[in-house]
C-alpha cells in the first residue's frame, strides 16, 4: 500500500467514525458525495447521494474531504 493510500484510508476511517458526509474526487476527475458505509484495507464503500452503494479503491481517489467543505 502506498503512503497516499494509507493517508486516504486513515481519513476515511476518521470520517466514518464521526459519521461525516464526504466529497471524493477520483484521479479521473469524476466525483462522489455521500456517506461511508465501510472502510477496508484496500477500498471503501460509499453510499453516494444519487448512485447508491459503490466500492471505491484508494488508488482511484485523489481527494477525500468533508462534504461541507464543497457544499
Amino acid at each position: 500500500m502506498t503512503e497516499q493510500n494509507k493517508q486516504i484510508e486513515q481519513k476515511a476511517t476518521f470520517f466514518k467514525s464521526k459519521n461525516v458526509s464526504v466529497y471524493i474526487k477520483l484521479n479521473s476527475g469524476f466525483f462522489y458525495r455521500g456517506t461511508l458505509l465501510d472502510v477496508s484495507s484496500d477500498f471503501l464503500i460509499l453510499k453516494d447521494q444519487k448512485l447508491g452503494e459503490m466500492p471505491i479503491f484508494y488508488s482511484e481517489i485523489n481527494i477525500i474531504e468533508p462534504q461541507d467543505v464543497r457544499g
